[in-house]
């Protein structure tokens, strides 16, 4: 039997264990206090802060835990044909709970077709029917509808709110030493990677407790491997000291790994915007680089070089739209960094 993830078994089932959110907490709870209901509310942010959580809380706070709400993934039932079931299905009474409630995630995925399906059930809704849209792009969906549904938007958790959850959960699953010194600067390091995203969080550190359970900045950077710090600084370094041979030879190599350029360009882009942050702030706090005693060196360095930085994070940018449709953008790429800056 397949191990629960950590973002499943600690996702929360009250408000007290939803993280942030305060102002849409107390709006629903005052709802919920007085009975007051609306037939159609939209739930908009980014991906792990709390959308569906909050969809699913709500809804069983409701019905007073009776029943449970109908979920329809609105990624993969996008057709109208979807839309006209969840409608039939509205019209009829609930059997073991007061509301029928259906929570519709990802509803931006929806056809034109189906949200017109939708328009009519919410300007006359069913007495005892409650749909909770959830959406990471309100953009997307029909003005028609979104001056018809009551709008609650989720911002990203911050860093110490993420911080604090991964804590809470390390102690709960009885890890021990999880607050020591340093241990902290590798939860610190996660939470920033989320950017604002619990779930991607609670995964990002699921996944380096399979490597090791000693949460050092190293080993999550180990786990995760999302960056080549190695191969980033060798590039940096050499494009700085206009060294051509040592570029050539780094993108050749890159390239020979198999590794997607243009994903490798956009990893470029963000590593030299943290280093120009670093120059702008003298400081860790807006930069996704690990704090490590190697960063520490090469940063310090570059705090001789930001106006070089700054002119090649613009180089990069260039770069980075002129290879978009390229299917082989390799030249491109080396002719372009070994220019002088």
């Amino acid at each position: 039997m397949a191990k629960e993830t950590l973002a499943v078994k600690y996702r929360p089932d009250n408000w007290d264990s939803v993280v942030e959110q305060d102002s849409t907490k107390v709006i629903l709870q005052q709802q919920l206090k007085s009975k007051e209901f609306k037939n159609a509310y939209l739930f908009v942010g980014g991906a792990g802060t709390g959308k569906t959580t909050c969809a699913r809380i709500f809804a069983n706070e409701i019905n007073e835990h009776k029943g449970h709400p109908i979920e329809l993934d609105a990624a993969s039932n996008s057709s109208v044909d979807d839309a006209r079931l969840v409608i039939q299905q509205a019209k009829t009474k609930s059997l073991d709970s007061e509301y029928k409630i259906f929570i519709i995630d990802e509803c931006h995925s929806l056809s034109s077709q189906a949200w017109q399906a939708f328009l009519k059930l919410i300007e006359e809704p069913p007495a005892k029917s409650i749909f909770i849209f959830c959406t990471t792009n309100p953009e997307k969906i029909p003005k028609t509808i979104l001056s018809r549904v009551q709008r609650y938007d989720f911002k990203r958790i911050s860093q110490k709110g993420i911080k604090d959850r991964l804590a809470y959960i390390l102690d709960e699953e009885d890890v021990h030493h999880y607050n020591t010194q340093d241990w902290l600067p590798g939860i610190d390091y996660i939470a920033k990677l989320a950017d604002g995203g619990m779930r991607d969080a609670i995964t990002m550190m699921d996944k380096c407790l399979s490597l090791s359970t000693d949460l050092t900045v190293e080993n999550v950077v180990d786990a995760l491997g999302a960056v080549d710090y190695d191969i980033m600084i060798q590039l940096v370094s050499n494009i700085i000291n206009y060294d051509a041979n040592e570029i050539i030879r780094i993108i050749e190599e890159v390239h020979g790994s198999g590794k997607d350029l243009k994903q490798f360009v956009r990893q470029l882009i963000n590593f030299v915007l943290d280093i120009q942050k670093y120059c702008i702030f003298k400081s860790y706090y807006y930069v996704n680089i690990p704090h490590t005693d190697w960063a520490d060196g090469f940063l310090t360095t570059m705090l001789e070089y930001e106006d070089a930085i700054a002119a090649l994070l613009e180089v990069l940018l260039k770069l980075n739209s002129d290879i978009k449709y390229d299917n082989s953008p390799k030249y491109l790429i080396e002719a372009m960094l070994i220019r002088r800056l």
